[in-house]
């Protein structure tokens, strides 16, 4: 689930793909910059809402979906699973018909210039756990919580986010500010005379 608060910069991805035409090197090492500032921070706190001990005692032990092997509570595969996405593209809306009859409809994105991930299954259902409703998994998981880590939910992602927004704000401004420097030096206009 994306964070509540977000930061939109307008024409971004216009800009970054005229540089990509003109500079490569350089919108490639934009990329790099974003990643390596920005996207450390967030990771980084992220990955201090971890809990240290399993939030379940049996989450350790067996898979979390049924019939999909590696899906059980692993710290270090949870900590490993928080990544960050630079330059994430948006999708249009669109409708899926399914060979059943039955139809799906997704709504449109928009692109996304960074994203925290949690790409482990077993650190993502702990994350998300409750978001639609509660179960005895999610009453489960408040009482232990108490003693393990967060008891609401999204339980790492947004709050890590929430916390480093600031800092990530102001490294990304940076990197824009010498994003426009340089495309306004390319930008050359001659005079006919």
């Amino acid at each position: 689930m994306p964070a509540q608060a977000s930061y939109q910069i307008y024409g971004i991805q216009e800009t970054l793909a005229e540089l990509n035409k003109t500079d490569r090197v350089f919108r490639r090492q934009i990329t790099k910059d974003i990643q390596a500032g920005a996207g450390t921070k967030l990771v980084t706190a992220a990955r201090q809402f971890i809990p240290t001990k399993d939030p379940l005692s049996g989450m350790g032990r067996g898979n979390m979906i049924k019939g999909r092997d590696g899906t059980g509570w692993s710290r270090n595969r949870v900590l490993a699973g928080i990544r960050t996405v630079v330059g994430k593209r948006g999708q249009r809306a669109r409708t899926v018909n399914f060979s059943n009859g039955r139809t799906a409809d997704y709504k449109a994105t928009q692109y996304q210039l960074l994203v925290l991930q949690q790409r482990d299954a077993a650190g993502a259902i702990w994350d998300h756990a409750g978001i639609r409703g509660g179960s005895q998994f999610v009453s489960n998981l408040i009482a232990e919580g108490e003693h393990v880590g967060p008891t609401t939910q999204p339980r790492a992602l947004e709050p890590a986010a929430m916390s480093v927004l600031p800092a990530v704000e102001k490294e990304v401004e940076q990197i824009l500010q010498n994003v426009m420097r340089e495309v306004n030096r390319n930008l050359v206009t001659t005079r006919a005379r």
